[in-house]
């Protein structure tokens, strides 16, 4: 099971694409880059690579003093050898956003490995209306979703930008998906949160892998 956890401080979701074929020679230098910015402080918590298209790449970390201490890390003369390694592997579309954090886990070993037979589904949701009340549906939504195995790996919140992403996880393929939530949409409780699309002005979900 992912452990839940409290993130101390200013979490950032940090997002970008690899480029395709590049995987092998991203994750190395990726791996640098964690443990650069653990040297200065920073907590990753979570890390997953979309598998449907182009890895696209969704970093969670937190620091309890962001601003300052992404300051120092940007004057550290090896993170700026660690983009350049980094630049011939990625696109140049790079969003780094603080968020609100809603629901945080650690991952289980066997998480990582894939031994539990579970996948991640990377959800997306671009908000209209009044955020507040989305959230107050979605915090009803979660338990049903549990109740029928999807468990909620992280939720954060871009209040800004009104942009909502979650993860949850799933045993199975991802093929076999749609048909593994019937039961859940035919919940009566679920039934009744229906009202969650009145906020939801465009969503996308994609299967991936959880790294972190």
């Amino acid at each position: 099971m992912p452990t839940p956890i409290t993130p101390v401080g200013d979490t950032t979701l940090h997002r970008y694409t690899v480029r395709p074929r590049h995987m092998p020679q991203w994750h190395d230098q990726f791996i640098q880059s964690v443990g650069l910015r653990a040297s200065h402080g920073f907590t990753t918590h979570r890390v997953f690579v979309e598998t449907d298209a182009e890895p696209k790449v969704s970093w969670l970390y937190s620091h309890p003093n962001a601003d300052e201490a992404e300051r120092e890390l940007r004057a550290d003369p090896r993170y700026q050898k660690i983009e350049d390694a980094l630049a011939p592997h990625v696109f140049k579309n790079c969003n780094i956003r603080p968020v609100e954090v809603l629901a945080m886990t650690h991952a289980a070993p066997t998480e990582l490995d894939g031994e539990d037979g579970r996948i991640a589904v990377m959800r997306r949701y671009s908000l209209v209306g009044d955020i507040d009340e989305f959230l107050q549906v979605w915090n009803a939504i979660v338990p049903v979703r549990h109740r029928h195995g999807f468990r909620c790996l992280f939720a954060v919140l871009d209040r800004p930008m009104q942009k909502f992403t979650w993860a949850i996880d799933f045993q199975g393929q991802w093929q076999e998906f749609t048909e593994g939530q019937r039961a859940y949409y035919r919940d009566p409780e679920r039934v009744e949160l229906r009202r969650v699309f009145d906020y939801m002005a465009d969503y996308n979900l994609h299967p991936a892998t959880m790294m972190i």
